[in-house]
């Protein structure tokens, strides 16, 4: 069998190249045009502020993707090719990874091709949406642990770098602000508590947490003297009136403006609709109580935020029923058009295709979700199915779709793109290690290290 490095550099410049041409012909065609898939105008206020180095419309959103915008000048083209550099780079951080548990080098070669060529990461490649830019960080992250873990004890840069990771997406996709409790559980188990305290274990929280907690709240401050609120974003309230949205009748008469106006606006935009995203209900409303009442949109943001907050105090029930709606959301279920029958006796190729598709990535998802479920009772009862990665990979997804369900609604789906890649790695590896454990030739390894039978590292 031909030595490792004999085998990397090849086949990562095929998966560069062959990630390269699907995309080429794409830019090729629309460089002349201003073409996007999706775009969300806020990140191109807020990228223009920072070009103008108006500070006070900064917070409206986090500053880590408006500023890559800026950094293309705002132009779409631009802005397609750097999100196109980050999937084929995030691809071949899997590649790198998958070689290096497994040691078959065309299979890393698949699952590289597989990650960087799914139609979701392409299509919000080509969208002003923070997607890209997330998945690229949560690649990065396992990247760093997985180079890491056989290395001994953590190097300082390491847990330097993982912090500042974490903070940067923090600060690409507020909801990611959860992520932070559950790499710092990663690097300091919790469990037995004395270890906490432990010199070495004192280290890892210094080096992890100080770059994560300043960055992240070094930007609240930031958002506190220049806004007067102490969060990441100005925008808060609208994100939690997407989780109420379909209960903000309840309100009490002494939330009547904001309720009665969220209502008007809610039919004006939906139609009435509480079943579909209220971000443009929110834009709308936010226009129409600032000609009222004369207020700043974050100063609105707030009130609004305390009224969502109110809602789900005081109406738990439904709280945890929108709750379980955008959960199951998270993990691909089909909307209203996707299960009603086509209409007419023909449909075009396009059409069968994207609903193919669909499929396929709903039963990925589905099968990833019965692994992270399945992974619970094994942590409970000491039980080594899985490694520490896969474990790690299994906590982060079903933590942020839980953290999620509670804060957006999330009806597009979206909000589960981001992980495609980490997903898809942890599926594809698995399977290798389940297929090859009973004998193969090739042992699936770990960072270099030898498996288990149940894919857990073992030692030489």
């Amino acid at each position: 069998m031909p030595k490792p490095s004999d085998k990397f550099a090849p086949y990562a410049v095929v998966l560069l190249i062959l990630g390269g041409l699907a995309r080429f012909p794409m830019m090729i065609l629309l460089r002349h045009t201003s073409f996007l898939v999706y775009c969300d105008n806020s990140y191109l206020q807020a990228g223009q502020a920072m070009l103008q180095l108006d500070f006070h419309a900064l917070g409206m959103r986090t500053p880590v993707y408006p500023f890559l915008l800026a950094l293309c000048e705002l132009r779409p083209g631009w802005i397609w090719f750097a999100q196109s550099l980050l999937g084929m780079a995030a691809s071949l951080m899997i590649f790198d990874m998958v070689f290096r548990r497994t040691g078959h080098a065309l299979y890393a070669l698949l699952v590289g091709l597989v990650c960087s060529l799914t139609p979701e990461v392409l299509t919000y490649e080509s969208s002003v949406m923070s997607e890209a830019l997330t998945s690229f960080l949560l690649v990065s992250s396992f990247w760093l642990i997985t180079r890491e873990e056989t290395a001994g004890e953590p190097k300082r840069l390491y847990l330097f770098m993982l912090g500042s990771t974490i903070a940067l997406t923090a600060l690409t996709r507020p909801l990611m602000v959860c992520l932070v409790p559950v790499y710092y559980c990663f690097l300091v188990p919790p469990w037995p508590p004395g270890r906490i305290l432990q010199r070495e274990f004192l280290k890892r929280t210094l080096y992890f947490a100080l770059p994560a907690t300043l960055g992240i709240m070094g930007w609240c401050g930031f958002n506190y003297v220049v806004n007067g609120y102490f969060s990441p974003s100005t925008r808060s309230g609208g994100n939690l009136m997407d989780q109420v949205d379909a209960y903000v009748e309840l309100a009490p008469e002494r939330f009547a403006n904001l309720r009665d106006a969220w209502i008007h606006s809610r039919q004006r935009v939906n139609g009435g609709s509480v079943n579909v995203c209220a971000i443009g209900v929110y834009g709308d409303v936010v226009a129409e109580m600032q000609r009222r009442t004369g207020k700043t949109e974050a100063q609105t943001s707030h009130e609004f935020a305390a009224l969502a907050l109110y809602l789900q105090v005081h109406h738990p029930l439904l709280c945890l029923r929108r709750a379980e709606q955008g959960w199951m959301q998270f993990w691909g279920a089909p909307t209203r058009d996707e299960i009603e029958w086509p209409q007419g006796n023909t449909f075009s190729l396009g059409e069968f295709l994207m609903t193919l598709i669909g499929f396929l990535i709903r039963q990925v998802e589905a099968v990833f979700l019965v692994l992270a479920l399945l992974s619970i009772p094994c942590v409970l009862f000491y039980q080594k199915v899985f490694t520490r990665i896969e474990y790690l990979a299994f906590a982060v997804t079903l933590w942020v779709s839980a953290f999620a369900a509670f804060t957006e609604f999330g009806e597009n789906r979206r909000f589960c793109v981001p992980f495609y890649m980490l997903i898809v790695y942890i599926l594809m590896t698995r399977a290798w290690v389940w297929i090859t454990a009973p004998g193969g030739p090739t042992p699936p390894t770990v960072g270099g290290q030898r498996c288990s039978p149940d894919g857990t590292e073992a030692p030489d």
